[in-house]
């Protein structure tokens, strides 16, 4: 679609006007606003050919124009100018560089929060698990026939799980356990635990089977779900500021994200540069009224995963795109310098 110059900043300064305000820009308010110095006959006929285009719509009949989803599609692919984030803002995102975990999962968790904290949006954090390898399986007693199983595989990955021995676990028969494990197991991918591998471990058990057999059933499926992409979120009850989500509709959106597989279907795809996705772009109808914002990060130089946040379609996106950017920059250098043989 083309627009010529006086369409496009008449766009242009409708949109960033209304995303100040939540209100219906007229044209009146435009003319004070313009540096073009239309009249507002001019700038009512030129917003009638937008709407005419489907950039515009009017709310109400006495009311002013807002963007429709094309309107902001064209405003952040065309319009929108680069936002340079000042020290202040930086420093508040280099907060993220002081944040400490043993794992990957945490990191990005706390990662979320802090974005959240900054955007005012819903934060979404997703770690996809490629070139995964078992570091470690470590079983070890927490109470009466219970067994705490500590998982732990590269990249940065940590998992840890309860479960009920079949018969009381004295040191002997957990030494012998361990060490097959250990032996079994430390360094393989997660597509090696095959089924052949368990039945396997299961007759090395021997004596010990009707103890550990339930616990070598945990550790297994504790290793399949290794492969799986991990999502986080934070700051979800930031939507209830937003008076768009004020029909309730907050509530559904945040039940709808906290669905692990709805949530990795929306940051999917996200590689090379930050991706804005706009209402319907979403592929959900509960996200008709929403904006997704979000950048992948690094390990190594390749693409480990996506960050970004999640807010109503009136955002201020170019301010948010450069949090974004600079977010998942920084965020990046946090993770490799925290796992650095990862």
């Amino acid at each position: 679609m083309q627009l010529d110059d006086r369409k496009k900043h008449i766009l242009g300064a409708l949109v960033d006007c209304y995303v100040a305000t939540g209100e219906p820009v007229g044209s009146k308010l435009l003319a004070g606003m313009l540096e073009m110095h239309l009249s507002s006959a001019t700038i009512r006929n030129e917003m009638s050919e937008l709407a005419e285009m489907g950039l515009l719509e009017q709310p109400h009949t006495s009311a002013g124009r807002i963007p429709t989803q094309a309107g902001y599609r064209y405003y952040v692919d065309s319009l929108m100018n680069a936002y340079p984030l000042t020290k202040s803002e930086q420093a508040r995102i280099n907060v993220v560089l002081r944040i400490d975990g043993s794992d990957l999962d945490g990191v990005l968790a706390k990662a979320g929060d802090v974005l959240a904290a900054i955007t005012g949006c819903v934060a979404v954090s997703a770690a996809q698990r490629a070139n995964i390898r078992i570091r470690s399986v470590e079983v070890m007693p927490a109470g009466r026939r219970s067994m705490l199983i500590v998982l732990v595989a590269s990249p940065g990955v940590l998992r840890s799980r309860l479960c009920k021995a079949g018969e009381d676990v004295d040191a002997d028969m957990l030494a012998y356990f361990s060490n097959m494990l250990r032996e079994k197991l430390a360094g393989l991918p997660p597509e090696a635990a095959t089924p052949e591998l368990k039945e396997r471990m299961n007759k090395a058990l021997m004596q010990y089977a009707k103890a550990l057999k339930p616990v070598l059933e945990a550790v297994f499926d504790e290793i399949g779900v290794l492969g799986d992409a991990e999502v986080f979120l934070g700051g979800e009850t930031n939507l209830f500021c937003y008076p768009e989500f004020h029909d309730g509709s907050a509530l559904e959106i945040i039940r709808f994200l906290e669905q692990r597989e709805q949530l990795s279907k929306l940051v999917d795809g996200v590689r090379g540069q930050v991706k804005v996705r706009i209402g319907t772009e979403n592929g959900a109808d509960l996200m008709r009224s929403s904006s997704l914002i979000a950048a992948p990060y690094r390990v190594g130089g390749k693409t480990q995963g996506a960050v970004g946040i999640i807010g109503p379609i009136r955002m201020p996106y170019a301010k948010l795109v450069s949090h974004i950017e600079y977010f998942s920059s920084v965020l990046s250098k946090l993770i490799n310098d925290t796992f650095p043989d990862e």
